[in-house]
């Protein structure tokens, strides 16, 4: 493995890594919805990954 000198790195292309119980907690997430994303995504995510595996209750619009 590789130093990578921090000062040197392109700031744009880097992801912004959640942890899941505080995405959950922030978005208003059911615990049992929790428990789920983190046993499929593990304890950190990025939000992009969290958004698509969320399930979400189908509403009735019609």
């Amino acid at each position: 493995m590789t130093h990578a000198d921090i000062r040197t790195l392109d700031q744009s292309r880097a992801k912004h890594v959640w942890d899941v119980e505080e995405y959950c907690r922030r978005t208003g997430i059911h615990k049992a919805e929790e428990k789920r994303l983190i046993k499929v995504l593990g304890r950190y995510a990025s939000s992009h990954e969290l958004q698509m595996n969320i399930v979400r209750p189908q509403s009735r619009i019609r």
